[in-house]
C-alpha cells in the first residue's frame, strides 16, 4: 500500500480485512472430517499483560499451545520437556505459548506458580473459556498446534513420551522398553520442512487433568434466549456505536441485523477487536472501558455457535433502539464554536494547520464539557483544541511558551461529550482565544468539513483546574525497521508537585501495539497505571480512572510502547519500509497524556 494513502483508507482496508479474516474462518469450518480442523481467531492477554493474537503470530510456521492449570502435577513434571521442546524448535519457527482455562485459577495465583516453579513460557488466562472451547483443548498438560496463518489443527495430544533425554530409558537395571512413537515430534518436523500435512494428528492424552466447562455445559441444555439473554447485553455494550446515525458500519436494530452479522461478531469478540478500547481489566478500573464480563461473551458466542436462534419472544428487543437524533450529548451548550469550514481535496497530503478562534467572552469562564462535532469524520483525522494568549500568532507553532492550558481533543473513536471531574475546570482568562489545530487525510472525494465545537461553563470557578501534560518523544528517535513486531519505546516525566491523576491516554498511529503508563513513587516501588494491550488507533479515547490516584511529588511516570511494523500488523500502511516518526498518519507518534489536578497549588 503506498505510504500517503488516506487515514480513512486504511481504517476501511482494515475493516475489509476482519471481514475476510470471518469469511475465511467460515470455510475453514466447513472442513469435512479426517481432513484438517479449524479455529477462529483469537486473543488472550498473558500472566504479564502482553496480547497474543493468533493471526499477528504468523511468522512462525506453527504456534503449540500447551494446556495449563496450577493445580495439574503434570504440568509441574513435564516442564522440563515443555523447555526442552522449546529449546528444539521455537528457532525452527515453532512459537510456545500456555493456555490457563481452570476458572479456579486468579491471575495472581497464575504468577505465583510461574515464579515458584519457574515458568518462563507466556500464560494466557482464558477466562470465559471460549478460545479453550475454540482449540477443542479439554485438558491441561495436552497440547494443540495450529498453523497462524490457515488457521488449520495441525496436531492435538499429550506430550511425546520420549521429549526429554532418558525418557524411555530403563533405570536400575530395569529392560530398556521399545522407544515410544514421536507423534508429536513427527508433525513439528513436518512443520519446519514446510511438508503438507492433510489431516490433523490426534493423540488420545490420557493423563493431563481435565478442565470443567460449566458454562458450555449448561449452554448446551439451553440455549441462550435471544430476547432474554442476548439482546440486552447488545443493547449496553453495543448500540451506541451500532445505531442508525452511529459511527459503526452497521446498526443493531434488529434481530435479522445482528443474526446476519453473528460469524464477524464472534470473531471480534475473540479477537479482543469488540467491545472497542479495551484495556488490561486486571489493571485498575476506568469509567470509559467498555468492559464485557466471560460471562457476558459465553452468553453471546454460545448462542451464535448453537446458529443465533431467534427464540419464542415475539417481541424483539433490538427494534427498540432509536436512531441517533440529539447530537449534544448534555443538552444545549452555553457557547458554540463553528470553526471554519475547510475543503479538503480528493487526494494530496495535507499538513497540520491551526485556526485561531477569537472567543466573546467578557470575564474569565471554567470550561465544565465539551464536546465535538465532526463535520465529516471520513477525513477529520483528530483535531486537538487549546487556550492561547491574545497576541499567539495562527503561524507560530504550538508549545508550552505560546499556549496556556489543553482542552480537549479528538480522535477516532472519541465521540462522547468529556465532562471533567466534580470540582474541576479547564481554565480560560478573558481574552484569551481557541487555536485548534487540524489534521485532514483525504479519501479520494472532494468534501468540506465544518467542525463544531460545544463549550458547558460553570457558574461559579471550580476549587480545582483540570490539566493536561504530554510525556512524549513526539515522533523523534523512531526508526522501525521493515518487519520488526516488537520494536520498543519509552519515556517518562517526574512530577514537580502533589498530583491527582484523573485520566491516561496512549497516542501512536497505524504501527502502535501495545502501550503501559506505570508510575514509580519517590519511595522507589513501582505500580502499574494502565495497560492498553491490543492498541488500536481507530479507538483513542482518553481513559478515565473510576477513583482518581495521588501521586505524591518526586513520582516519575513511565510510558512504554511497542510497535509492529511487519505484515502481520493488518493496519500497517507498509512493512516493506522503514517507518519513521512524524505528524502524518503513515508516520509515527509516541505521546502518553495525563490529565490531572495539583490539590495544594493555590491559584489566588
Amino acid at each position: 500500500m503506498n505510504r500517503k494513502a488516506s487515514g480513512s483508507t486504511l481504517m476501511r482496508s482494515a475493516l475489509l480485512a476482519a471481514v475476510s479474516a470471518v469469511l475465511a474462518a467460515q470455510a475453514h469450518a466447513s472442513t469435512p472430517q479426517g481432513e484438517l480442523a479449524s479455529v477462529t481467531d483469537f486473543g488472550l492477554i498473558d500472566h504479564q499483560g502482553v496480547q497474543h493474537q493468533l493471526t499477528r503470530l504468523g511468522n512462525n510456521k506453527a504456534v503449540a499451545f500447551i494446556g495449563q492449570a496450577n493445580s495439574c502435577q503434570e504440568n509441574i513434571d513435564q516442564l522440563p520437556k515443555y523447555k526442552l521442546l522449546r529449546t528444539l524448535w521455537e528457532k525452527k519457527g515453532v512459537q510456545f505459548l500456555m493456555i490457563n482455562a481452570d476458572q479456579k485459577d486468579s491471575l495472581d495465583a497464575i504468577r505465583r506458580v510461574a515464579s515458584v516453579y519457574d515458568i518462563d513460557f507466556p500464560i494466557l488466562k482464558d477466562d470465559a473459556q471460549l478460545v479453550a472451547e475454540n482449540l477443542n483443548l479439554t485438558k491441561a498438560g495436552e497440547i494443540v498446534v495450529v498453523n497462524p496463518t490457515t488457521l488449520r489443527v495441525l496436531y492435538r495430544g499429550p506430550l511425546d513420551r520420549a521429549s526429554a533425554p532418558g525418557g524411555d530409558g530403563g533405570e536400575g537395571g530395569a529392560p530398556r522398553r521399545a522407544p515410544a512413537p514421536q507423534v508429536l515430534a513427527g508433525v513439528l518436523q513436518k512443520v519446519v520442512a514446510g511438508e503438507e500435512i492433510k489431516e490433523t494428528v490426534t493423540v488420545e492424552h490420557k493423563g493431563g487433568c481435565a478442565y470443567e466447562f460449566p458454562a458450555k455445559e449448561m449452554h448446551a441444555k439451553a440455549v441462550p434466549d435471544y430476547a432474554k439473554d442476548v439482546a440486552p447485553i447488545l443493547k449496553d455494550k453495543c448500540t451506541r456505536c451500532h445505531v442508525q446515525g452511529g459511527i459503526a458500519p452497521f446498526a443493531m436494530d434488529s434481530y435479522n441485523m445482528v443474526r446476519g452479522f453473528a460469524p464477524m461478531i464472534k470473531e471480534v469478540l475473540l479477537t479482543k477487536r469488540m467491545p472497542p478500547a479495551q484495556v488490561d481489566p486486571h489493571v485498575n478500573r476506568f469509567q470509559n472501558a467498555n468492559y464485557i464480563s466471560a460471562e457476558e461473551l459465553q452468553t453471546l458466542v454460545h448462542w451464535i455457535d448453537a446458529g443465533a436462534p431467534r427464540g419464542k419472544s415475539k417481541k424483539d428487543p433490538m427494534t427498540e433502539i432509536k436512531p441517533l437524533t440529539d447530537e449534544w450529548q448534555l443538552g444545549p451548550p452555553d457557547y458554540i464554536v463553528e470553526v471554519p469550514a475547510f475543503t479538503v481535496p480528493a487526494t494530496g497530503v495535507i499538513d497540520y494547520f491551526n485556526h485561531v478562534i477569537d472567543l466573546p467572552f467578557d470575564e474569565d469562564k471554567y470550561v465544565r464539557a465539551v464536546q465535538f462535532i465532526p463535520g465529516d469524520t471520513r477525513v477529520l483525522h483528530h483535531l486537538l483544541a487549546y487556550m492561547s494568549s491574545p497576541n499567539y500568532n495562527r503561524n507560530e507553532v504550538i508549545s508550552e511558551e505560546n499556549v496556556r492550558d489543553f482542552l480537549e481533543g479528538y480522535a477516532p473513536g472519541k465521540t462522547d461529550a468529556t465532562q471533567f471531574p466534580k470540582d474541576t475546570g479547564v481554565f480560560v482568562p478573558k481574552g484569551f482565544k481557541l487555536v485548534m489545530q487540524m489534521h485532514y487525510t483525504t479519501m479520494g472525494k472532494e468534501v468540506v468539513d465544518r467542525t463544531r465545537v460545544g463549550l458547558y461553563f460553570h457558574k461559579t470557578p471550580p476549587k480545582y483546574k483540570y490539566l493536561t501534560y504530554p510525556i512524549s518523544h513526539g515522533g523523534q528517535a523512531l526508526q522501525i525497521p521493515p518487519g520488526e513486531q516488537n520494536y520498543r519505546m519509552n519515556s517518562s516525566y517526574v512530577l514537580q508537585e502533589d498530583t491527582m491523576l484523573y485520566a491516561m491516554r496512549p497516542h501512536m498511529h497505524y504501527r502502535g501495539k501495545a502501550f503501559r503508563f506505570s508510575v514509580v513513587y519517590p519511595d522507589g516501588t513501582r505500580e502499574v497505571l494502565m495497560n492498553v494491550p491490543n492498541y488500536n488507533f481507530a479507538w483513542q479515547p482518553t481513559y478515565r480512572l473510576t477513583e482518581p490516584k495521588f501521586l505524591p511529588a518526586g513520582s516519575r511516570i513511565i510510558t512504554d510502547g511497542v510497535f509492529d511494523n511487519s505484515q502481520w500488523n493488518s493496519w500497517n500502511p507498509d512493512p516493506t519500509v522503514m517507518a519513521k516518526g512524524g505528524p502524518q498518519s503513515w508516520d509515527e507518534m509516541f505521546i502518553g497524556y495525563i490529565t490531572y489536578t495539583l490539590p495544594n497549588k493555590d491559584y489566588n
